[in-house]
């Protein structure tokens, strides 16, 4: 393990130590690491760092008194030098488990008074301002010669203290790092917290299952990790593990990192300070919601079993096989139906039951047949489902199956025929209008890809048609909605009677359709259709026993002169149809590159 020293001991109270040792002492100090990072420093004497280690010739003296001094840490239990500055600096290695970690400095002081003038010379020749370098001199303690030993013997009992604490600080984290990864290696969501609330630790389960990293949950409250209604619920739990110490184990709700809510056991137990009052305690947490879904599973295919017959509005019959010679099944015997079952076959439970399918429902090949499908079913009961049509019922049938035990078979069967009904016409209004009935954009737009395609490849053509009714808006206002649906509706049948068959009339949207006429011999058949579109429009409608005329603008594009895509040919056949408009409606316009042709 690589050790670091400031992270053994709390650096601030070790700070304030020295700062009191200084007070009381005079006695300068310092510790520092190994990287030679200051970690405490107290009475530093300014004419060190204000004057010795700024010039760059007395900045050599103290670099050179550092060396001697880290070299003499490596031989004995504390190391003196007096530097060529003039400053006396002793040290002592602080040592854990045989490494060498920091430095533990005593110094700058004088064994006897300073003679200043040789200092007032020192500071004439490097140029120090000599009042203030004389003041800082002044200010450096003086310790006598003998007392430095005893000073030192302190100093050196001092580093091994230092050394001891970090020492077991070395032992607790190991040990801390021990049981985190104890804890890191069980399944279960594992925290614990003070007993003021606070998170004060977790094993990797519980982070995964928050979706928090360690720093965004140590230091939290419930209520910082969990909804407010939860956090209430496990809070108030919590105090009466504190207020009651014992082991205590509930089950609750909880909700993972994906926002799901899990169905957990919680065991929570209290642990003690040194002075045997409750610290905090320590959460378990046990993922029961798959469990509970297969206990109710359980439940819920126990009563469906026992109020199968009884109960069920489905048929319900129940087989045995039978083998033939090489030990393959031949055919199936019906031991049990209910009513259900007998209504869709028609035929009388008395005339089914220990009778062979080959002799009742199907012929002895047909009812091999079907029931080969649930050959692979296990034998654990899980359901396999197949839909068929059944001649016999004239009804679609979703058949369950399931084996109970080996060489049986029951199946359920369900009528699904108005649900085929309601996908076949969810199916339908996916390509088509609701309302008309006729198909919707999806489907002209595949359908004119189709068209564009063919075209592409046999040199054809193709006319779009985009045909707005005018003023529509009039009669929503005047017939209400249902009046404008009545329209919609009529012109819709009166466009289908102006196609050819292989044309697709579709509506897109409002009183906006658009008419696809593929394989044209000429431009003049689309003409000759989209006037027969035109005067269909113009012919009464009745509306609510009311007798309406409206009019229509046509807007024409062509394959392949204004488009050779979708969008194209659309929005020049759009464009068309705007121009109409402005021309004063009841019209037909062509894109603007066949205009001279047929305006």
């Amino acid at each position: 393990m690589h050790k670091q020293f400031f992270e053994m001991v709390d650096i601030s109270s070790l700070q304030r130590l020295m700062d009191n040792l200084y007070e009381a002492s005079g006695i300068p100090s310092g510790i520092v690491d190994k990287d030679l990072n200051v970690l405490t420093a107290s009475g530093w004497q300014d004419i060190c760092l204000k004057f010795h280690r700024v010039h760059p010739e007395t900045l050599k003296n103290c670099k050179e008194s550092d060396d001697y001094i880290a070299k003499g840490l490596q031989v004995g239990p504390y190391v003196g030098h007096q530097c060529k500055n003039g400053m006396l600096d002793y040290a002592c290695p602080i040592i854990v488990e045989g490494e060498y970690l920091a430095t533990l400095f005593l110094g700058q002081f004088f064994f006897k008074p300073p003679e200043e003038d040789v200092f007032r010379q020192q500071a004439r020749k490097y140029g120090f301002d000599e009042e203030a370098y004389i003041t800082a001199l002044r200010k450096v303690p003086i310790i006598k010669e003998e007392q430095v030993a005893l000073i030192l013997n302190f100093f050196v009992e001092l580093a091994k203290l230092m050394a001891d604490i970090g020492l077991r600080s070395v032992k607790q984290l190991e040990m801390f790092n021990l049981l985190q990864k104890v804890i890191d290696a069980i399944p279960n969501p594992i925290y614990y917290k003070g007993i003021d609330g606070i998170y004060q630790g977790c094993n990797q389960a519980f982070r995964e299952f928050i979706g928090r990293p360690n720093d965004k949950i140590v230091g939290s409250s419930v209520y910082d990790l969990s909804p407010r209604d939860l956090a209430a619920k496990y809070e108030a739990m919590d105090n009466e593990v504190f207020s009651n110490p014992r082991v205590q184990i509930y089950e609750y709700q909880a909700i993972n990192a994906d926002g799901e809510k899990r169905e957990i056991i919680f065991n929570k137990a209290p642990y003690f300070g040194l002075s045997g009052q409750v610290a905090g305690l320590v959460g378990v947490m046990v993922d029961i919601t798959e469990k509970k879904k297969l206990e109710m599973a359980l439940r819920s295919r126990e009563i469906q079993y026992r109020s199968l017959f009884n109960n069920l509005f489905n048929g319900f019959v129940y087989f045995e096989s039978i083998l033939g010679d090489t030990g393959h099944v031949v055919d199936y015997r019906i031991l049990e139906v209910n009513d259900a079952f007998q209504k869709l076959v028609g035929i009388n439970k008395n005339e089914l039951v220990g009778r062979k399918i080959s002799e009742t429902v199907l012929s002895s090949q047909r009812a091999i047949s079907w029931m080969e499908m649930f050959s692979d079913l296990p034998i654990s009961g899980k359901v396999k489902t197949v839909e068929q049509f059944s001649k016999i019922a004239k009804k679609w049938l979703l058949i369950s199956a399931y084996i109970p035990q080996p060489g049986y078979c029951a199946i359920i069967l369900s009528d699904i025929t108005e649900q085929k009904k309601n996908i076949e016409q969810a199916q339908h209004y996916a390509y088509h209008d609701p309302l008309t009935g006729l198909p919707n954009r999806r489907l002209f737009d595949d359908r004119l890809a189709l068209s564009i395609a063919q075209a592409k490849r046999e040199d054809g053509k193709i006319a779009v048609a985009f045909l707005d009714l005018d003023k529509f808006k009039y009669i929503n206002d005047t017939f209400g909605h249902e009046g404008g649906d009545i329209l919609l509706k009529e012109v819709a049948s009166r466009l289908l009677t102006c196609i050819r068959e292989g044309d697709t009339a579709s509506r897109i949207g409002g009183d906006e359709f658009v008419v696809i006429l593929p394989n044209l011999k000429d431009y003049d058949e689309a003409s000759l259709i989209a006037k027969r579109i035109l005067e269909k429009c113009k012919q009464p409608f009745h509306i609510n026993n009311q007798v309406v005329k409206i009019s229509a603008s046509i807007g024409v594009s062509f394959f392949p002169q204004d488009g050779e895509d979708i969008t194209t040919l659309t929005r020049n056949a759009d464009r068309a149809m705007y121009l109409c408009k402005e021309k004063g409606r009841d019209g037909i316009c062509y894109s603007q590159k066949l205009v001279n042709k047929f305006s």
